[in-house]
């Protein structure tokens, strides 16, 4: 495990929790670089972000070039600048709405002690987290209470 945060004490602290190296940059070269640690061959093979879509976070184009799978918490916007430049290199991508609407089944199974209905979790999610054609980013709107009636019935039965 490879840790980057902000702050770094941060970073210091994963570690210290789940082991694991502390980086303090993604540069490819220098002390302290996600490059230098990774010189001996190592892979990195999984990047997971959880800073804000406001960040505006990409990662150094020699990192984007391993294809790693990029997962990215962000739900809103759809498309961030880190999953745009992923998709673009060919990285597998893992978005932060997939991630929510399997959570989102995790817990009323685990709550419910009943089957989801994932489907319609799903469908609500992407309604509200897919760009519309009209070029905004999410509905405004609120979703339809008989839909979300209907499937909340659905899923109870």
């Amino acid at each position: 495990r490879i840790h980057y945060n902000r702050p770094p004490a941060k970073a210091k602290e994963l570690a210290e929790t789940f082991g694991g190296s502390v980086v303090n940059t993604l540069d490819e070269i220098g002390d302290d670089s996600l490059g230098a640690l990774v010189a001996d061959g190592s892979m990195v093979r999984v990047v997971i972000s959880t800073l804000p879509a406001a960040a505006d976070f990409e990662l150094p184009e020699w990192l984007v070039e391993k294809k790693p799978i990029v997962f990215d918490v962000n739900y809103k916007p759809y498309f961030t600048k880190l999953l745009i430049q992923a998709e673009a290199s060919h990285c597998p991508v893992v978005r932060g709405s997939e991630m929510l609407w399997e959570q989102g089944v995790g817990q009323f199974e685990i709550w419910t002690e009943r089957t989801a209905p994932y489907k319609v979790m799903k469908t609500v999610v992407l309604e509200n987290c897919l760009p519309r054609e009209d070029g905004e980013e999410t509905k405004k709107e609120q979703p339809d209470d008989s839909f979300v009636s209907e499937a909340a019935a659905t899923a109870w039965q």
